[in-house]
């Protein structure tokens, strides 16, 4: 599970935090889009979550092999991103400077537990990977990655680069949101 996280993830990071931010110049460095790419993994079963900056979204699950494009009411009972942990951990790195702003919250205490929330921001865009290891195996595990302030090309890899769908499915999602 944390190879799938940091593949998602790691692409937005460098790109956010790429040394080609200045203050005093925000011309110069490629604004934030506006779309939201979300993945909510539960054991061994994943949903990407797609919102356009229109406000359309698509999304498809993949779990044991199958994958399925989820219908309206089906994206709509996911509701909003809930935090995985009932009580915030305590912060234990923090690195803010002019453009970027990155924070990591872990219990450090909980010898049967390996959960942590990582939040980047940084020109416009954000990461927030919420993951909670809760013991020895995969039953328990569960993670949530979103990105805010993708673009278009960014939601259109998020969508292709998600190995778990078929790409039939993909295509679906892709049309959904206006990217085929």
């Amino acid at each position: 599970m944390r190879a799938l996280f940091l593949t998602l993830v790691l692409p937005f990071v460098l790109a956010a935090c790429d040394g080609s931010y200045s203050s005093s110049d925000n011309a110069a460095h490629e604004p934030a889009g506006g779309y939201t790419l979300e993945v909510r993994a539960i054991e061994n079963v994943q949903t990407y979550i797609v919102t356009a900056p229109d406000g359309r979204q698509t999304a498809g699950r993949a779990a044991e092999g199958a994958s399925a494009l989820l219908d309206a009411d089906s994206i709509q009972s996911l509701g909003a991103m809930e935090p995985l942990n009932e009580e915030p951990h305590p912060e234990v790195f923090a690195l803010r400077i002019p453009g970027v702003d990155i924070s990591v919250t872990a219990d450090e205490d909980s010898p049967n537990s390996e959960s942590a929330t990582v939040r980047v921001n940084a020109a416009g865009r954000s990461v927030q990977v919420d993951a909670d290891e809760g013991g020895p195996g995969d039953a328990d595990d569960r993670a949530n990655v979103r990105i805010t302030g993708a673009t278009e090309e960014d939601a259109r890899d998020f969508i292709n680069d998600a190995e778990e769908i078929s790409a039939e499915v993909k295509t679906q999602m892709l049309a959904a949101v206006g990217l085929n």
